[in-house]
């Protein structure tokens, strides 16, 4: 058996009672950078102003960890106040967390993109003065590789197979403590 990771080989392992011996890993290798859209055009289009931009590509699914998150963004005081883009396919839970960032009162600094061109998010890797990647349960943690990949400073959970792909070069926190997230 194949799988991309350790931490999911230790899962499949339990989970499906195979002997460990029988599993090998190998890990992703993530999207070479490629042609980027302007960031000024990206800033004009997406509404981001001069505002330092927060990346966190992921789809709007359960155990993304969004909605803390969204709370743990708006704990943030920052002059100039930054602005969190969330590329990513929408799903049914699409909708509650856009609420959420209408009830915290951040939506306004907050963009809910949808699936993204790769040329927008080569743009948006190169605009983002970080990465978060609050995920509570990953096999790889692909957009934490492609991040590190073009240099952007990477802040992610402690969970599951992401400290394996992230190694020490990224900043982590405990996923489900909002403070550990927002100071990170």
């Amino acid at each position: 058996m194949i799988t991309i990771s350790r931490a999911a080989a230790g899962e499949i392992a339990e989970l499906l009672a195979i002997d460990p011996m029988r599993i090998d890993v190998t890990y992703l290798g993530g999207k070479p950078p490629a042609g980027a859209t302007p960031e000024a055009e990206l800033r004009a289009r997406l509404r981001l102003g001069d505002s330092p931009v927060v990346l966190s590509v992921s789809a709007r699914r359960p155990h993304k960890n969004l909605p803390r998150l969204l709370r743990a963004f708006a704990r943030l005081r920052a002059e100039p106040a930054p602005v969190l883009v969330l590329p990513g396919y929408s799903t049914p839970f699409q909708d509650e967390i856009k609420k959420q960032s209408r009830h915290l009162r951040i939506d306004e600094r907050v963009r809910f993109l949808g699936w993204t061109s790769d040329s927008d998010l080569e743009g948006l890797y190169r605009a983002a003065i970080c990465f978060v990647f609050p995920s509570l349960a990953e096999g790889f943690g692909l957009p934490v590789l492609e991040a590190m990949q073009r240099g952007v400073p990477v802040a992610c959970s402690n969970a599951s197979s992401l400290p394996e792909v992230a190694g020490e070069a990224a900043l982590y926190f405990d996923p489900l403590e909002e403070e550990e997230i927002a100071a990170a």
